[in-house]
């Protein structure tokens, strides 16, 4: 609650805030209060330096320990630095209040008024995260790795991702806000702060916002430690934590890569916190990780999270170098280090499938993409992540199968590229070794009803390549499927196309399909011999050093 916004207070008080919440954003869009912008990290040095000024500090503590000392407990944050640049401080001393470690004790010598009022520290209730949440907190734990530090900030989403990194092991948590999720975390073992490179072995956040059993965890617990925000947003000290992972979510990101997180327009919202702190001292961490998650619409389907430009007004919390992913309920877009039309077509690929077509075209008027650039509108475009799976070969060689997305256009170009004039030949009948713009969206501009492609993912040093690609094209009448593959030179004969014959024959039987139909090279051995051992029913003819063949899968002919 925050009654001083009233405007009967007006003669009273003039309410002055460093970040904006439902209870103050009326009153200053009004004209009532006024919002200082400002990371959170700089707030301690303008008490110091006194640009803005403490009369009195009204604080709420612990009750005194044996030594003299009040815990600030849950609400560290700024509270010490106006402790420490207050004429004056009046303390609420509350037997409910948590007493923490770290940074949050003062002396009871150092307080001018005690009040003795107890009272159950307000608790925080976040909504249930919804379908769409979840959704989103799921794929943010595929980008998630065992030992990364975390940081996550609060709300039915975040509740969402922390929900589904219960599986992880050795996670460490350096933070802004301490919430019930990252304490369920700690309960459940996946957080236990070994991995940490600085403050190994404790949970570090500079406040709390939870319930009740949370507030009891915490107490006097020597596992967790609060810290004044100029050192838990500080992006140098956060930097120093080795895979950091910076999870933050955004009101709109445009097609380039810049985000909102602090307006909708000109309207402020809540303001420019600690979020880019974060992102920035992710960045400049060893294997550090930027993750923003945002809805892809909001007003009821209304209005599209993804925008071509960001709205008029808006402040730019991120530029287009602090982030590397970005999550939706679509599904994950890396846009590090790609350029602003790979980054467009990126973002519009986890974009809400009604607004698609109207941001290729102003991505493609703002001249953000090629001009010719092809889409598939509808269910038939949505991307079928349904259909992401993880195989392994013989060898051991671990293979992410997934199908094929309108931004992979780079992906296969560099693909295609890398194959032998033998290789190309093979999976072509063709000696074409050209694979310009024109013909690349052929391969991914496509529709997944009518057709799969399914590609083999390899990380390498941080960086997806494909290995390998499968497809097959439907037809309804006789029931089967055309299919294909090719597998990169250095990745043949190493279990790869069996794994993937495999997966297309799994599909192409769910699609109620009963047979693959090929044209293959007479002298290409390899494919003729995959086909063979992999227990189809296989009918040949031949024409032109030409097999035309008919796999039956097993107990379908």
């Amino acid at each position: 609650m925050a009654p001083y916004t009233d405007e009967k207070f007006k003669p009273n008080f003039r309410h002055n805030s460093f970040f904006i919440g439902s209870n103050t954003r009326d009153a200053v869009n009004q004209g009532l209060a006024d919002y200082t912008p400002v990371f959170l990290s700089a707030v301690p040095r303008l008490f110091q330096r006194g640009i803005v000024e403490i009369d009195v500090a009204l604080i709420q503590t612990s009750a005194p320990d044996h030594n003299g000392l009040l815990s600030l407990g849950i609400s560290l944050d700024i509270v010490k630095a106006a402790v420490e640049n207050a004429g004056m401080i009046v303390a609420q001393v509350n037997r409910h209040m948590p007493r923490i470690h770290g940074d949050t004790f003062i002396s009871v010598e150092d307080v001018d008024f005690i009040v003795q009022y107890d009272e159950p520290v307000i608790e925080f209730s976040t909504e249930v995260p919804d379908d769409i949440s979840e959704r989103i907190g799921k794929f943010v734990a595929k980008i998630v790795q065992d030992g990364d530090t975390i940081q996550v900030g609060y709300g039915a989403l975040p509740n969402a991702i922390l929900t589904n990194l219960c599986e992880k092991r050795n996670l460490g948590v350096h933070t802004e806000l301490l919430s019930d999720g990252i304490a369920d975390l700690i309960k459940c073992g996946a957080v236990d702060n070994s991995k940490k490179t600085i403050d190994r072995g404790k949970t570090v956040a500079t406040f709390c916002m939870g319930k009740k059993p949370t507030y009891e965890f915490l107490h006097d617990n020597p596992s967790i430690s609060f810290r004044t925000i100029d050192y838990t947003n500080n992006p140098l000290i956060i930097a120093r934590n080795k895979n950091m992972t910076a999870i933050n979510a955004a009101l709109q990101i445009d097609l380039t890569g810049q985000a909102t997180a602090e307006s909708i327009g000109k309207l402020f919202y809540s303001g420019i916190g600690g979020q880019a702190d974060f992102m920035r001292g992710a960045i400049l961490s060893q294997g550090g990780k930027t993750i923003l998650t945002i809805k892809s619409t909001a007003e009821n389907d209304t209005v599209s999270r993804i925008v071509p430009v960001l709205d008029q007004g808006a402040g730019t919390t991120l530029n287009r170098g602090d982030i590397q992913y970005v999550v939706t309920e679509y599904g994950i877009a890396y846009i590090h280090g790609k350029n602003i039309r790979e980054r467009a077509m990126d973002l519009i690929a986890i974009a809400h499938p009604k607004f698609r077509q109207w941001l290729i075209d102003e991505a493609k008027r703002n001249g953000l993409i090629y001009k010719d650039q092809a889409f598939m509108p509808g269910k038939r475009g949505e991307y079928p992540d349904y259909l992401e799976t993880h195989r392994t070969t013989v060898s051991g060689l671990r293979l992410f199968f997934r199908p094929v997305k309108i931004s992979d256009e780079p992906l296969m170009k560099d693909f295609f590229y890398s194959l032998s004039d033998r290789s190309i030949y093979r999976r072509f009948i063709s000696r074409r070794t050209d694979m310009p713009h024109e013909r690349l969206q052929e391969f991914v501009v496509i529709d997944y009803m009518a057709q799969k492609t399914i590609l083999v993912i390899i990380e390498k040093d941080e960086k997806e390549f494909v290995a390998g690609m499968g497809q097959y094209s439907i037809d309804e009448k006789s029931h089967s499927a055309e299919v294909a593959l090719v597998v990169r030179d250095e990745f043949q004969n190493k279990g790869i196309g069996t794994e993937l014959l495999s997966y297309l024959a799994h599909l192409a039987k769910r699609d109620g399909l009963f047979a693959f139909s090929a044209e293959v090279l007479v002298e290409n051995k390899p494919v003729i011999h995959l086909l063979e051992k992999s227990g189809f029913d296989i009918e040949r003819s031949m024409g032109a050093g030409v097999y035309e063949l008919r796999a039956y899968f097993t107990n379908n002919r």
